[in-house]
């Protein structure tokens, strides 16, 4: 029977058959083939509806897959006019490797590749048209092919190097005709690659990168309201001790794929024509410094976490508990006020938090004193919850300290 493509996880799974719970409660046998099938088509449709929906990284997937199939169809066109039946597959296949995903991308790559296939060509030509066409000398060659690919210089393409070598050596005999004709095909297809990226270049998304930067601002935040509620004894299952593991693991995984991110939307505003590098260069670094902010205060949350999951429940410990939840609350309302990486609306109203923070941190470090938990029993919890608590202030005040005169 047909499940919806929207079902749960299934309940059972036993060999090509699994036991799914449907939207009604009712519990059906599903082939577990005919389930992922239906999940990779609804993930495809899903891919395509966002594409057409708005620009995005979908749309410029599905732009950069036209432009490849344009682009290897000039190339095989133009190749079949002026070069021989023998190379034109080489026209389209370089065609297809000049189109990466930004304008300075497919550049570098394809003088890269220009690169590998000079000295690929040039180790044919040699071998060739001294010792001809051998066991030994096809050996031979692919070794010496071997060790240019390892050029730094070359990046990825290196491996192009032994490729080429091979296929100009052994494929057409290391003829000099041969060969001017095959690194002919290669320009053709780089040409007609890169000319399908410029006339329709990929679009870059600053605004993108930089909404990525501020729900990752907005889920610390969180965390730090959800960590406060945990040291009021307010927590809710979904927020228990045991989950704040894997809470920082996300976000620290999330940091990482926005740090991607942005720097390919730097990479992209290079040589782009559509919009120069200085336009996007300031906004671009912000989402950066944020990040690395953010990646900092995470790692902060995880040793208070792990200092709260210590810190005993008893009526001399309620005072400094609830006092260092509202300096964690202080800390993420200036967080919000910061606002990165676009920086505070509203400067005064920033400082006005940070002070209330630092205030309530002169607070909890009295009630600590007078509650006698500074005794070296008691110090390693709560000194380091108050430590990470100051340094996550410091955080925000540097931030906001280095990008004052931009945010101005």
């Amino acid at each position: 029977m047909c499940c919806p493509l929207s079902l749960p996880l299934p309940v059972v799974e036993l060999g090509r058959w699994a036991l799914w719970r449907d939207r009604g409660g009712a519990l059906r046998w599903v082939g577990v083939a005919d389930t992922w099938c239906r999940r990779q088509v609804s993930t495809r449709r899903q891919f395509v509806c966002r594409a057409v929906r708005g620009p995005g990284e979908e749309r410029d997937g599905l732009l950069l897959q036209a432009k490849g199939a344009a682009a290897a169809t000039a190339a095989w066109w133009v190749s079949a006019w002026m070069l021989p039946s023998t190379v034109t597959a080489f026209a389209t296949f370089t065609a297809l490797l000049a189109l990466q995903s930004t304008v300075y991308r497919s550049l570098w790559d394809s003088a890269q590749y220009l690169g590998a296939m000079a000295l690929g060509t040039a180790g044919a030509a040699t071998f060739g048209s001294t010792v001809g066409v051998h066991a030994w000398s096809v050996g031979v060659l692919a070794f010496i092919a071997l060790i240019g690919a390892r050029f730094q210089l070359l990046g990825r393409q290196g491996a192009q190097v032994p490729v080429v070598a091979l296929f100009a050596f052994a494929g057409g005999g290391g003829e000099i005709d041969y060969i001017g004709h095959l690194v002919a095909a290669a320009a053709i297809g780089v040409c007609c690659g890169l000319a399908a990226h410029f006339a329709v270049a990929p679009s870059p998304h600053t605004d993108t990168a930089q909404h990525m930067a501020e729900d990752l601002a907005a889920r610390v935040q969180c965390l730090l309201r959800a960590l406060a509620r945990t040291a009021e004894g307010e927590t809710a299952e979904e927020n228990s001790q045991e989950d704040w593991p894997r809470h920082c693991e996300e976000l620290a995984t999330r940091a990482v794929r926005v740090r991607t991110a942005v720097d390919r939307e730097q990479e992209n505003t290079k040589l782009n024509p559509r919009r120069p590098w200085s336009s996007a260069e300031e906004p671009l670094q912000r989402c950066h410094e944020a990040i690395s902010m953010i990646e900092r205060i995470g790692t902060y949350i995880r040793s208070i976490a792990r200092a709260l999951t210590h810190a005993e429940r008893a009526p001399e410990t309620e005072k400094v508990l609830t006092s260092y939840a509202e300096l964690l609350h202080c800390a993420a309302a200036a967080l919000e006020c910061l606002n990165p990486p676009r920086g505070p609306k509203d400067a005064d109203k920033l400082r006005a938090c940070i002070e209330d923070a630092m205030r309530r941190y002169q607070d909890v470090t009295a009630a600590v004193r007078q509650g006698h938990l500074d005794t070296p029993g008691e110090w390693p919890v709560y000194g380091t919850a108050l430590t990470e608590a100051v340094r996550i202030l410091e955080e925000i005040k540097h931030t906001c300290g280095r990008t004052a005169e931009t945010w101005q």
